[in-house]
């Protein structure tokens, strides 16, 4: 869409994502904020957060602070 970009993983609010899915879109967020200049500083947040009314992904059991740390994003 005209105001984001969206990362698809695989996976469900029911069960918890696995490491390689961490590690794929920790690389792919760094390589982005890195080589687009409009998301240098862009908010990395979860469909959930766009559309709450439609959508419920990543879901509960998607760890932020995780992939916060893991692309080097300042941590609460």
């Amino acid at each position: 869409n005209d105001f984001s970009i969206g990362i698809e993983l695989e996976g469900c609010d029911e069960q918890a994502f696995e490491e390689p899915q961490y590690a794929t879109a920790a690389r792919l967020i760094a390589l982005l904020r890195n080589n687009v200049r409009s998301l240098q500083h862009a908010e990395v947040v979860g469909h959930a957060d766009i559309a709450p009314q439609r959508k419920t992904d990543p879901g509960p059991l998607f760890d932020w602070q995780r992939l916060r740390v893991e692309v080097g994003l300042d941590v609460d």
